[in-house]
């Protein structure tokens, strides 16, 4: 049977039962869409060089690298000046983007431990906590502060016994806020103590993330805008976020290629750079190990790939593309499958996923790449090739719509060995895909599934309803507290809810009574409690790691040398529009800013060499994105030495950016 050619492969495919993978199709049709089928393995063979770089162009520091030299000028001030328990070193902001934060900074004669206390507008509101290492170098990690507030901060020594040596008592002066992050929270409902000292809110249109105490007042803020996802804790303490400004076109929105590993006080310890894109989460496999990703296939489809990326080098270590695992079911349209959430089970070693626009969730076999069930609205799988793989569940059980962040709690609900639990945000909502049988209940809920994965049973443990939130969101079970907390990031109908963005309830989990609700005023994309790693923030940074790994798709050298753009009626060249792009170099990376896919080339033209990186795949789909400007980010490390030219092609005609730069070869390195 001969492979369809261009312009009858699509209606090729929605005329078969099976998907193209089964029939070795793949390299054929990924050919189709001018990427290979191992496009980030062939990225990731280009071997990387320290080069220097030597430019007009504006030269900025990766946040990475910016953070390793504010480190270290903090550790030296901290070695060369004899700051004591009596007379420290107060920096408040120590990075710059963490307002409500300080370091206080001494020395003492022996080791001990360090203990704080800011003081809340109430008791119930106070801040402590404490670094458990006992030193003699001390920088003491101090937050919770208020805004626009004399702080009161106790500090105090610990000897090994648990004594207090030494008390002193400090005042902390903050300034405003934005204005942006006025009436950001309000309390709707207080019935009892939270279980959550600090909620952190992130993503989506909040002007910056922060996190709010019980009172609803703002008690952290961080002073960076990460794209619409926010953070994703790490077991660590810290977080990854992904890059806003730094992007790569797709057919539909554009996504980030960079992600930086950062902590609550605004470091950020490493930058991982993707090919193919992030996009709506990241999770570790095991504290400290490697990181899944949703990425995208850039194949005709996107939001349709699982990646892991490896968590020291930055390379990707394996892809799974979903059309592997459900071929043309459903496979209907560009953003058909949409991955918005993952985890992953260590010890079984499964990826359990979130898949929107099919409304479902289920678990791979990460090893083998294989399906091992699914649980979604039965009657849209019961006629499909996976149907087999569908969980059993009980006559009448509600279905769930759209739903976002599918994790898998890590306690044991029902005391059974043999069961397993997710939690979801079932938005349930149906505009991406109509589904027939949707009941029309005008709740959202957090769900609980119990799963026996071996019988191939499903049912719902526990589902807690709230005011419609149609996208994002998420549940937290605080089990030890007995708590559970139902995040609503965007509420469907904000008109009806004084133009409120997010709702946030407190349920007791046993009687699902509701005990606290919060009102946000912003649309987010998740909520956290927000946990401080105190020994690692009173820690300075380690200079010798390595601060940007990974790999972006790099220029491809051209046979000779191109010839500089002309105008048609004279010799001089055309100078690009200076308002409509923006030049810098970026640690080693040449990135280009513009509107969304105006960019079609980008050539670098040296006296020996020439390399060319090319944008026009894939081609824009819809104009979601069209007054969207980013920058593109292009590697330098693999080009030879010579000076050169920058043009840019827009419209299909050739612009000489007028910038220039000198590469000079560094030693080889492998990672």
């Amino acid at each position: 049977m001969n492979f369809p050619g261009k312009g009858r492969l699509v209606k090729w495919m929605k005329g078969r039962k099976t998907s193209i993978y089964e029939h070795g199709y793949r390299k054929e049709y990924d050919k189709e869409y001018g990427k290979e089928a191992d496009s980030y393995q062939r990225y990731q063979s280009v071997i990387k060089r320290k080069i220097k770089v030597e430019s007009e162009i504006s030269f900025e520091k990766g946040l990475a690298v910016e953070s390793q030299d504010r480190d270290r000028e903090l550790t030296e001030q901290l070695k060369n000046e004899k700051y004591t328990f009596e007379n420290p070193y107060v920096v408040l902001n120590p990075y710059g983007r963490t307002p409500l934060c300080a370091y206080v900074m001494f020395q003492t004669e022996g080791p001990c431990k360090v203990r704080f206390l800011v003081k809340g507008k109430t008791d119930a509101t106070d801040i402590k906590d404490e670094v458990k290492n006992f030193e003699k170098w001390h920088r003491v990690p101090i937050y919770g502060l208020y805004p626009s507030w004399e702080n009161q901060v106790t500090l105090e020594l610990l000897d090994e016994r648990g004594n207090v040596i030494k008390k002193k008592e400090l005042i902390l002066s903050t300034g405003k806020l934005p204005q942006s992050m006025e009436d950001m929270v309000r309390i709707e409902k207080k019935k009892a103590t939270s279980s959550m000292k600090l909620i952190l809110v992130t993503g989506k249109s909040m002007p910056y993330p922060m996190a709010f105490d019980e009172e609803g007042e703002i008690r952290y803020m961080m002073k960076f805008r990460p794209r619409g996802y926010g953070f994703f804790p790490l077991a660590n303490g810290r977080f990854i976020v992904m890059e806003r400004q730094t992007l790569l076109p797709t057919q539909l929105i554009p996504h980030s290629t960079q992600m930086y590993e950062m902590d609550y006080l605004g470091r950020v310890y490493r930058t991982y750079y993707v090919p193919n894109g992030i996009h709506h989460d990241v999770c570790e496999m095991t504290p400290g190990g490697n990181l899944l990703i949703a990425s995208n296939s850039q194949c005709g489809h996107v939001e349709d790939c699982i990646a892991e990326v490896n968590r020291e080098n930055g390379r990707v270590e394996a892809v799974l593309d979903m059309r592997e695992i459900f071929g043309t079911a459903y496979r209907d349209r560009t953003n058909w499958v949409h991955i918005n959430s993952l985890d992953y089970d260590s010890e079984k070693k499964q990826v359990y996923f979130s898949a929107r626009n099919i409304h479902t969730i289920g678990c791979i076999d990460w090893k083998r790449k294989k399906l091992k069930w699914i649980l979604g609205e039965k009657n849209m799988w019961k006629e499909r090739p996976f149907s087999r793989k569908l969980l059993e569940t009980p006559e009448g059980m509600p279905w769930h719509f759209q739903q976002h962040s599918a994790k898998l709690v890590r306690e044991n609900l029902d005391g059974r060995p043999d069961t397993i639990h997710i939690m979801i945000f079932d938005n349930h909502w149906h505009v991406r895909r109509k589904n027939k049988f949707f009941d029309q209940d005008e709740q959202s809920y957090v769900t609980i599934y119990t799963i026996d994965e071996k019988k191939k049973k499903a049912w719902i443990e526990k589902r807690f309803g709230g005011i419609k939130s149609k996208i994002t969101s998420n549940g937290i079970l605080k089990g030890d507290a007995g708590r559970l907390f139902y995040m609503g990031g965007f509420l469907a109908y904000p008109e009806e809810n004084d133009n409120r963005g997010g709702y946030i309830y407190e349920f007791d989990y046993e009687s699902r009574e509701t005990l606290n609700e919060y009102s946000i005023r912003y649309f987010f994309f998740r909520a956290y409690e927000l946990c401080m790693n105190m020994e690692d923030l009173s820690n300075a940074m380690d200079l010798y790691e390595e601060p940007c790994v990974g790999w972006l798709q790099p220029f491809e050298k051209m046979d000779r040398p191109m010839e500089r753009p002309q105008k048609k009626t004279s010799e001089a060249p055309i100078t690009c529009p200076q308002e409509r792009i923006r030049l810098r170099l970026e640690d080693q990376n040449l990135q280009i800013k513009s509107r969304d896919h105006l960019i079609q080339q980008v050539a670098v033209n040296g006296k020996k060499y020439a390399y060319q990186k090319d944008f026009r795949k894939p081609a824009r789909e819809q104009d979601l994105a069209a007054e969207m400007e980013y920058y593109v980010s292009i590697p330098l490390y693999n080009l030879e030495e010579d000076t050169y030219e920058v043009y840019v092609r827009f419209a299909d005609e050739w612009y000489d950016s007028g910038e220039t730069f000198t590469i000079t070869s560094g030693e080889r390195r492998s990672e």
